[in-house]
């Protein structure tokens, strides 16, 4: 009888240490995955107000010389190891190019049609500022 209550003493003590291992190692996953997701969308942000102020900023160039202006703005290929796609139009979208999951912000009022689209993968982008109005793109 003696041997049998060590044995089931082991077992219940290895049992336990595996559960509370299990259950520290959900947690930090559940605690990685949630900071994971919370730095992608702030980076996601990031990229929107960059974009935000390269328009702005292609746009006075245009005004103030009065000729075509073209600004290549240098951007990452990966937010948080996924690729994500951008596109300009009466809002600047971003969005994560497997899940598809995207942030928005309202673009400037800038009176110019604002239009393009493009995918991180191209490294830069090229914001073309005329007359008539703002394209974003990948080349000139």
């Amino acid at each position: 009888m003696r041997g049998q209550f060590r044995v089931i003493n082991e077992l219940l003590l290895f049992g336990i240490g595996a559960l509370l291992a299990l259950s520290v190692a959900g947690t930090i996953s559940f605690a990685v995955d949630s900071l994971q997701k919370q730095t992608e969308r702030d980076q996601y942000y990031m990229i929107a107000n960059l974009v935000s102020m390269a328009t702005t900023k292609s746009y006075l160039c245009n005004k103030l010389t009065d000729a075509d202006c073209n600004l290549v703005v240098d951007i990452p290929q990966k937010l948080s190891e996924e690729k994500y796609t951008i596109h300009l139009s009466d809002n600047i979208t971003i969005s994560n190019f497997r899940t598809g999951e995207e942030i928005f912000i309202k673009a400037p009022k800038l009176n110019k049609t604002l239009s393009g689209y493009i995918t991180s993968s191209a490294r830069y982008f090229v914001l073309n500022s005329t007359n008539e109005g703002i394209t974003l793109s990948r080349r000139w």
